[in-house]
């Protein structure tokens, strides 16, 4: 049985491994002298680097000669973590602070088709008013969460649900028209976060924020919702707590978020 003489220098090991690949990730290919500059490792330890990780699949050849990209053992990798991901498990813990830090009921809400389902709530002050109970579902241009999850949604979607514009025999129709919803979008997808007055009934407030996931695209979407005056005159800034309760749980799904930034742009976005 061998013995491990030097445990630091194996951990210096998976250290620059994991530089690597991450240098990789971001560029998609990289030649070694790119990697050099990227890593600031001598090019001669990233051949050998290289022909290790090679060897077991992490990385591969590129399209050009001298490229290396990922490998598809390291793909099947994560794609296998991402199945393990399970959403509701890991935003309970925000949607908790949500509740706790402003009393209100906090939902969690994803996409199915051109509605939002509620997968997980916790009641607040004034849950005689929510109908949003778990497994139902609203219009995707109705709401806080719903909102928030359209706005950052593909334009091919968004431009479906402005030409079908789904009523609702429990929510009534969209409040205004395609032209006033495409406006409301835009705000929301260059604040990177929805605010809804009414859109449930007279008095009824919320504000919601979307969850993006590890390659940027939104898999979900966290609110607050209560009375206009509880939920926006408590002594919190509620733009502020779900936004950053939305931001904890898209780190945690593997999404790259700049620094002090809460929401990437929309893909395809160009500002």
């Amino acid at each position: 049985m061998s013995e491990v003489t030097d445990p630091a220098g194996g951990m210096n090991l998976v250290t620059k491994s994991a530089g690597v690949l991450h240098a990789i990730a971001e560029a998609g290919e990289l030649t070694v002298g790119e990697l050099a500059e990227r890593t600031g490792e001598p090019a001669s330890s990233l051949y050998r680097l290289l022909a290790t990780l090679h060897a077991i699949g992490w990385v591969e050849d590129g399209s050009r000669r001298g490229k290396t990209r990922l490998g598809l053992d390291l793909v099947r990798l994560g794609a296998k973590l991402e199945s393990q991901l399970d959403l509701r498990e890991l935003a309970r813990p925000e949607l908790e602070r949500l509740h706790a830090s402003t009393g209100q009921t906090a939902f969690l809400c994803i996409r199915r088709d051109l509605r939002a389902v509620c997968i997980d709530r916790i009641d607040g002050l004034d849950v005689q008013i929510h109908n949003l109970r778990l497994g139902e579902s609203m219009p995707l241009g109705q709401g806080a969460a719903p909102r928030a999850i359209l706005a950052f949604e593909s334009d091919e979607l968004i431009e479906r649900y402005l030409s079908e514009l789904p009523e609702d025999e429990f929510f009534g129709p969209v409040a205004g028209d395609a032209d006033e919803l495409r406006r409301r979008l835009q705000e929301t997808a260059a604040a990177g976060v929805a605010v809804a007055h009414s859109d449930w009934g007279q008095g009824i407030g919320g504000v919601g924020a979307p969850i993006f996931n590890h390659s940027g695209a939104v898999v979900g979407a966290l609110s607050i919702s209560g009375q206009t005056h509880r939920v926006f005159h408590s002594g919190y800034d509620p733009v502020e707590v779900v936004l950053s309760a939305a931001a904890a749980v898209s780190r945690a799904l593997g999404a790259s978020l700049q620094q002090g930034a809460d929401f990437p742009a929309k893909v395809g976005s160009d500002s």
